[in-house]
C-alpha cells in the first residue's frame, strides 16, 4: 500500500508537524512527516521540475463551507435535496436551519488552516447577496473577499508554495455585469502579481519557476465573458470536473475508477486544462429521508467518514499501476483524512 514508500522516502525528508488521521499508516511514519504548512517547499527537491499538469493537488470541496448563516442562498429552490430538507424540518417540527447546516457544512476548518494542512486547491461557490458576494451551499457562508484574504495572507507567509483557486457556481436572483465585474476585480486586484496567467499553459513553466516568479497562484472564474480581456484569469473550462453523485461508497469508488482509468489513457492531457477527481459522497433525497432511522449519516460530516475511509485503498491500488490520480484530488473534512499521506506517496513514488 502506501506504506512501504513512505517508510522508506520520509526518512530523509524533514520534520514533524500538522498531524493528520492516519487510517492504517504505522507510527513510523506518523512521526517521521512532512510540515504540511510547507509540504511544496520541502519536496521542492522532488517536484521543481514537475509542471501542473504532472502534479496531483490536494484540496477541499466546496472549501468556504466551514461556517454558515441562517440566511438561504439566492433562490435555493429547484434541487430536490433542498425540497427533501424543507419537508425533513417541518416533519420534526424544528427550525430548517437546523435540519439544513449539518448538510451543508462541508469543511471543518477555514481556509487559512485548511491551507496549513496542505490544502493547495479551493472549490469557492460565490452568490451575490444583493449587497456583497459570499460563498454558499444552501446557505450562505462568510464574503468572498474573507475567504480570499486568508487565502492571500497564506501566500504571503508562505513564499514557496502554489495554489489553484476556482470560483464558480455563480448565483444571484438578479445578477448583473456590474456585479461580475466587482467580483473580478476584487480578486485582480487582491492577489495582483502573483497570478499565474492564462496566456501561459500547466505546461510552461515548472512548479519551480512558478515558485521562483512569484507567478504562484492559478484562479478561474466561471464566466468567460466577464474575464475574455483579463488573461489573468483563467476560464472556467480550464478545471475539468467529474463527481460520482452518489451516497454510495462502492459506486463513488467504481466511478472515480473510471475516471482515473480514462485520464490515465490520454495520449497527451491538455496542456490548458486541469482534470479534478472528487472524492465525496453526496447526499440524495432518500439520504436525507433516511437520516432520521439510527445508524443512518445525519450529516455531510458522518457521509464524508463513510467516503474518506475508502481513500488510501483507492489510491494504493492506483498507484501500484504508476498512475497518475488526477491534477486536482478534492474532499471533504480533509482533516478526517489521509489525502496529505496519498498525495506524498503520488509524489515520492514518482520519483
Amino acid at each position: 500500500m502506501l506504506i512501504g514508500l513512505l517508510t522508506l522516502a520520509l526518512s530523509s525528508v524533514l520534520t514533524t508537524n500538522n498531524a493528520h488521521p492516519t487510517s492504517n499508516i504505522p507510527v513510523n511514519v506518523q512521526t517521521t512527516s512532512i510540515n504540511t504548512s510547507i509540504w511544496m517547499q520541502q519536496l521542492l527537491p522532488y517536484i521543481a521540475h514537475y509542471h501542473l499538469i504532472n502534479l496531483t493537488l490536494p484540496g477541499t470541496h466546496d472549501a468556504a463551507s466551514f461556517t454558515l448563516t441562517s440566511a438561504l442562498s439566492p433562490d435555493p429552490t429547484g434541487s430536490p435535496v433542498f425540497d427533501a430538507l424543507v419537508k425533513l424540518a417541518e416533519k420534526l417540527g424544528i427550525p430548517l436551519q437546523d435540519v439544513i447546516t449539518p448538510w451543508a457544512e462541508s469543511q471543518g476548518k477555514n481556509l487559512y488552516d485548511q491551507a496549513e494542512d496542505g490544502m493547495r486547491y479551493f472549490d469557492i461557490r460565490a452568490a451575490y447577496n444583493g449587497t456583497d458576494w459570499c460563498s454558499y451551499h444552501f446557505e450562505l457562508g462568510l464574503p468572498i473577499y474573507t475567504h480570499l484574504v486568508a487565502l492571500h495572507s497564506f501566500l504571503l507567509s508562505h513564499p514557496n508554495e502554489i495554489m489553484v483557486i476556482e470560483i464558480s457556481h455563480l448565483a444571484s436572483k438578479n445578477l448583473t455585469q456590474n456585479n461580475l465585474n466587482i467580483l473580478r476585480d476584487m480578486v485582480i486586484n487582491l492577489f495582483d502579481s502573483m497570478l499565474y496567467p492564462r496566456t501561459k499553459s500547466f505546461n510552461s513553466t515548472t512548479i519551480g519557476e512558478m515558485i521562483a516568479s512569484n507567478q504562484r497562484v492559478v484562479i478561474s472564474l466561471s464566466d468567460d465573458a466577464t474575464i475574455a480581456n483579463y488573461t489573468q484569469l483563467w476560464y472556467g473550462s480550464s478545471m475539468i470536473n467529474s463527481y460520482a453523485n452518489s451516497d454510495s461508497l462502492a459506486q463513488m469508488t467504481a466511478y472515480n475508477w473510471q475516471q482515473v482509468t480514462q485520464f490515465n489513457s490520454i495520449p497527451a492531457l491538455p496542456v490548458s486544462a486541469l482534470f479534478k477527481l472528487s472524492w465525496t459522497l453526496t447526499p440524495q433525497v432518500s439520504t436525507i429521508v433516511d437520516s432520521i432511522l439510527p445508524h443512518k449519516p445525519k450529516s455531510l460530516k458522518n457521509l464524508a467518514d463513510i467516503g474518506n475511509s475508502g481513500l488510501e485503498e483507492f489510491a494504493s491500488t492506483v498507484l501500484k499501476k504508476e498512475w497518475q490520480l488526477c491534477q486536482l484530488l478534492l474532499i471533504d473534512f480533509q482533516e478526517r483524512s489521509v489525502l496529505m499521506q496519498v498525495i506524498f506517496a503520488s509524489i515520492l513514488q514518482s520519483n
